[in-house]
C-alpha cells in the first residue's frame, strides 16, 4: 500500500509560512506546514470540497508574496487539520522560487 510520501512526485519541506486563501466565500488565513513544487499542505479549520479550485497567497520569509492557484485534493477534520492542495497554475517565478526553498530547507535537515 502506497502512503501519501510515496504517491507524491516531488518532495515536500516542513515550513511554517503564512498563506491566504481566497475563495468564493471569502478570504481565509492560516499557515503552510509543508510545501513542495507540486503543492503543500495548510493547516486551518476551514473546510473545502475535493476540486474546488482556490487561490494563495503565501508569504515567504524573505522576498515577494507567491500567488498561486491551486486544487482542493483533500480536507482533513480530525487527524489533519487542514488542506491538501496540488499547484494548478503559477508564474514561473514563483515555481523557481519555490524549487529552491524547498532543495534549501531539506538540504539543512539532511533530507535532500
Amino acid at each position: 500500500m502506497a502512503t501519501k510520501t510515496e504517491r507524491r512526485g516531488y518532495p515536500r519541506a516542513e515550513i511554517r509560512w503564512p498563506v491566504t486563501i481566497k475563495t468564493g466565500q471569502g478570504i481565509i488565513e492560516a499557515k503552510l506546514r509543508n510545501l513542495g513544487i507540486a503543492g503543500a499542505y495548510i493547516h486551518c479549520e476551514q473546510t473545502f470540497e475535493p476540486g474546488e479550485t482556490i487561490t494563495l497567497t503565501i508569504q515567504p520569509p524573505t522576498g515577494s508574496p507567491l500567488t498561486i492557484t491551486a486544487q482542493v485534493m483533500w480536507t482533513g477534520k480530525v487527524l489533519a487539520l487542514g488542506v491538501g492542495v496540488h499547484f494548478v497554475e503559477m508564474s514561473d517565478q514563483d515555481r523557481q522560487f519555490i524549487s529552491e526553498a524547498v532543495s534549501k530547507l531539506l538540504s539543512n535537515t539532511g533530507m535532500a
